[in-house]
This record gives structure tokens, sequence and C-alpha cells, in this order.
């Protein structure tokens, strides 16, 4: 009987340890979570041809950010050629396109990343206009652009001028030819050092 009763409370302290060590592994899980994602982020963007969309989904993948596309209420010609002069026509005169409305609740965010394509050298101007009708007041924000051989060209520049005034804290400044894969290695280390990943 006495072995039986001592059988009998060795299990229950057996249960009672197991449930406990699940308990605090299954917190230490969530606070490590918390840990790593403890930075609210969104990737905003333009994109024309895909490939600053490619940018926004590889960061999205290594992140879990929010993505936001930018769009015109009237679309730019598919063709090129007709595109590239419709752009060089917008920056030259600071023509300001009608955008679509997009649902995105700034204050729910600490870091906002923005891509561009790099249109005549510089920032795509419907991700400019968007810029200016918000306030990143406090938001770290981070910029990019995609290029198709021109590199950096003046997007950078552009990102400092328009945020200026703004109460952001600029982050670093990503370039990329082409599209992107979503493990691509600059991504991932530019998202590194600015403390994200």
């Amino acid at each position: 009987m006495q072995k039986r009763t001592f059988m009998k409370s060795l299990s229950g302290l057996l249960i009672t340890s197991m449930i406990g060590n699940s308990h605090s592994t299954s917190l230490a899980s969530e606070q490590t979570s918390e840990t790593k994602n403890s930075k609210r982020m969104a990737f905003v963007y333009f994109s024309k041809t895909g490939n600053t969309e490619s940018l926004a989904v590889a960061t999205q993948a290594m992140t879990g950010c929010d993505v936001f596309e930018v769009k015109t209420v009237k679309p730019y010609p598919n063709e090129y050629k007709p595109t590239t002069e419709i752009v060089k026509d917008e920056l030259e005169k600071g023509v300001i396109r009608e955008l679509q409305p997009l649902e995105i609740e700034l204050s729910k965010y600490d870091v906002i990343a923005m891509g561009t394509p790099t249109w005549w050298h510089h920032t795509a101007m419907p991700l400019q206009t968007w810029i200016k009708s918000r306030d990143f007041n406090g938001k770290l924000v981070l910029t990019a652009n995609t290029h198709g051989g021109g590199g950096l060209m003046h997007t950078r520049e552009d990102f400092e001028k328009l945020l200026k005034d703004s109460g952001a804290t600029l982050g670093t400044h990503l370039t990329v030819y082409g599209d992107v894969k979503k493990n691509d290695r600059d991504v991932r280390n530019w998202l590194k050092e600015n403390g994200v990943l």
C-alpha cells in the first residue's frame, strides 16, 4: 500500500513538472517571438515593371512586414517608351498624378520602408506624392531603389529632401539592380544594419 501511494505521489510530481516545463517553454517561445518582431514594420512601394515589388516581397518574407502598393488612378501605359516620355514630362513640370486611396495607418508602425524604381534619375513621382501627404514623425524610415543600370542616381537625395522636416529618422539606403529573390543577401544585410532583423 505504501509503495502504491509513493508511486502515485511520484507520478503526480512528474506530471506537474512536465506541465510547468511545457508552460515555461511556451512562454520562452512567445518572448523570443516578441523580441524578434518588436519593431512593427510596413513596406510602401511604387512599381511599374515588378522589380520594386519583388524587393517588397523579399522584405516581407524576411521580416513579416505589411506591404502596401502605391497606385495611380490613371495608370501609366504598358509600353516602355511612352511611359518614359510621360514620366520625364511629369518630373520636369512637377505634375501630381492622382493616387488611389492607400489603406495604411502609419501610427501602427515603428519602421516604414519605401521602395521606388529609378525614373529619369529620380524617385517615382507617385511615391513622392504619397510621401508628401503623410506624417512620419517619430518613425524610422528605410529607403531603397531598383534600377536597370543607372544605379543610385538622385533617389536617396530625393528621399532626404522629402523627409527632411518630417521628424523621421532616416535609416540607410539600398540600391538593387533588377528584381530580387526572397533570400537576397543584400536585402538581408540592409535590414540587419537597420536593426529590423
